[in-house]
């Protein structure tokens, strides 16, 4: 049996805690106690914060709110002190639910409703009972919202003083204020706009610009009328720039850094993208940059930096379910020899491959807006079909035309020496699996990242493309060209989802004296990376159960993803792909399908990532499910 005992406002007949008397004159205090003797422990009461027997310890069995549309469950839960035991630990049931704070608690309603205030509903009531338990001390706290009429901009004014603007130019500038008449007045936005104002102009050149902002609320008309008045300044350029802090580096690797010179037009993204050269050196704990207060139009600029240590020494180890138990050993000095050079050297070893490797990182050359990497590596892959041992050298420069913008060219010098090959598939298909041999190829390609986050993006896209002819006037025992690309997008949905796709093509063709391409160069699909639910590299051509990879390949997925907690994630997805023995020959009508679900969890080196896949045609003798473990989203 539950009678609860309403404790909200109801009107003038409804009952009241925490203040008056209630039927008979006696206080509220007396009132429970009284109830409680009169129906017994097996009563359960839902009382307010006043009413809580003090001195004794409560607990939350669950946090509940009724009421809300404008506002989401989530969002309030994240703006509060006050939390339940989340979902995926009520199953330990053993272990207590967490501790209930009444005065926490009470210090988070008055945050709701500053929270509802700065989206615009000033009259929003946030309300609350604590129903209390027949037995134990684990309480639900119910938190009842009427959020009341929304205020809505009335109208927004914006004076743009000093330098006039095109008229196009202008239109633009209003056209994308992050505010609008007939809007709810949300503080969020109203700061939003002052901001945008801002950095319209300093990106175009007013580093002297100032914006004020003001706000009339009329909470009896639920109106608000927005103004803003922008006096531009005088067109500025880039001053003198002073650099602190530097001990054991060159000052002068930090003025090389520079996006911008003396006398250039000022752009604020010029200043980022400085701050983003440096950070890059990680040779600095810390970066700040300031532009003087003054109203001169030549903008003097300090950077002042707190060097953080030179060599790094890396040890890990992790797993998945494709490579196993790995190891990884490494070291790096970022400014050897000075000049913000960098040496490392790096050991990893796994199930599936061991890998030593050596790299040399030279910037600013050969040119200013160049940088130069020599990578030298010996490594060994045990895959199903074959093993190969591989000798590695490659020279690669690199080249950032725009932030988000790498554009590269290398070349690949290597020694294979291929063995353990599948007798079955050694027959049928002798040339592509030769001994050994010398492989010479020259590339080139680019990587354009607008993203939001590079670990794990909620918003943006990313494309990569690169052609990379191997053999014929540049020497070896091998001939083919090797094309591949693809594309990534990441797109915001309802309700914190997010939605993630991809696209990967990729060809090669055999050229000069080569009749077809080796083993360890062909292309693969299936597996942790790839098309999900399949076991590694057997989506394609199979050869006594053993993959033979293609010259053709053609990948998709599709992917929405969810928070359930701030580190928690759950995610569904799709996959699809596809190799083929022929070049440029992609099988759109012979895809093999993947689908399944899995979980996120955000750690301090990514995202960990559980994935549990199906595929709908599987290979003869593979499983019905593929369990794959892993650090990092897949794309």
């Amino acid at each position: 049996m539950r009678i609860p005992i309403r404790s909200r406002r109801q009107g003038r007949r409804g009952l009241q805690f925490g203040g008056g008397l209630l039927p008979g004159g006696m206080p509220p205090r007396a009132w429970l106690a009284l109830l409680v003797a009169l129906l017994g422990s097996r009563v359960a009461l839902a009382v307010q914060l006043e009413a809580l027997e003090t001195g004794r310890e409560w607990r939350l069995r669950a946090l509940v709110f009724r009421g809300n549309r404008a506002l989401g469950t989530g969002e309030l839960r994240r703006a509060l002190v006050t939390s339940e035991r989340p979902w995926y630990q009520r199953w330990r049931i053993w272990r207590p639910a967490p501790d209930f704070d009444p005065v926490s608690f009470r210090a988070d309603l008055e945050r709701l409703r500053r929270l509802y205030r700065t989206r615009g509903y000033y009259h929003a009531r946030v309300e609350h009972d604590l129903e209390l338990p027949a037995r134990g001390d684990a309480l639900t706290a119910v938190v009842y919202i009427d959020e009341g009429p929304p205020v809505l901009v009335e109208d927004v004014a914006v004076s743009l003083g000093g330098t006039e603007l095109a008229a196009a130019e202008r239109e633009r500038l209003l056209g994308a204020l992050p505010i609008a008449a007939g809007a709810v007045f949300g503080e969020d936005a109203y700061a939003r706009a002052f901001a945008y104002l801002r950095a319209y102009y300093r990106e175009r050149g007013f580093a002297r610009v100032r914006v004020r902002k003001r706000a009339q609320v009329d909470v009896r008309r639920d109106r608000a009328r927005v103004a803003y008045q922008v006096e531009s300044g005088p067109p500025s350029v880039f001053g003198a720039v002073r650099v602190q802090g530097t001990r054991e580096v060159d000052p002068e690797v930090v003025r090389r850094e520079l996006a911008f010179g003396p006398g250039e037009p000022f752009k604020a993204s010029l200043v980022e993208r400085t701050r983003a050269n440096l950070v890059a050196l990680r040779l600095f704990r810390t970066i700040r940059i300031d532009e003087d207060k003054g109203r001169d139009p030549h903008v003097a600029v300090r950077i002042k930096v707190v060097e953080a240590p030179r060599h790094e020494v890396r040890l890990g180890v992790g797993y998945d379910t494709e490579e196993q138990l790995r190891g990884l050993a490494g070291w790096r000095d970022y400014d050897f020899l000075g000049g913000a050079r960098q040496l490392g050297f790096t050991a990893r070893a796994s199930f599936l491959r061991r890998t030593i490797a050596a790299d040399f990182l030279q910037p600013h050359f050969p040119g200013t807006q160049q940088r130069l990497r020599l990578i030298a590596s010996e490594d060994q892959e045990d895959e199903e079909t074959y093993t190969n041992d591989r000798a590695r050298f490659t020279p690669r420069v690199e080249l950032e035309p725009l932030p988000a913008l790498t554009a590269y060219l290398f070349y690949r010098l290597e020694y294979d020496s291929l063995s353990d090959v599948n007798r079955v598939v050694a027959r049928r298909f002798p040339d592509i699996a030769p001994h050994s041999g010398l492989l010479s190829g020259l590339g080139l390609g680019a990587d354009w990242n607008w993203t939001d986050d590079l670990l794990d993006p909620t918003r943006g896209w990313v494309t990569s493309a690169s052609v990379e002819p191997v053999g014929g006037f540049l020497g070896g025992k091998f001939s083919f060209v090797r094309l591949q690309g693809e594309g990534r997008r990441y797109q915001p949905l309802l309700a914190d989802l997010v939605a993630a796709f991809r696209l990967r093509l990729g060809a090669e063709e055999p050229t000069g004296r080569s009749r077809d391409v080796p083993l360890f160069e062909r292309l693969y699909a299936g597996g942790i990376g790839s098309v999900r639910g399949y076991e590694r590299r057997h989506v394609g051509p199979l050869i006594d159960d053993d993959p033979v990879g293609g010259r053709s390949l053609i990948e998709g997925s599709a992917e929405l993803r969810h928070p359930v907690t701030e580190r928690l994630g759950a995610a569904v997805f799709a996959d699809a792909g596809q190799v083929s023995l022929a070049s440029f020959d992609f099988p759109l009508d012979d895809l093999r399908y993947g689908f399944g679900f899995g979980l996120r969890y955000k750690s301090p080196v990514g995202p960990l990532r559980v994935d549990l896949g199906f595929p709908l045609d599987p290979p003869r003798r593979d499983a019905r499910w593929q369990l794959h473990l892993s650090v990092g989203q897949v794309f």
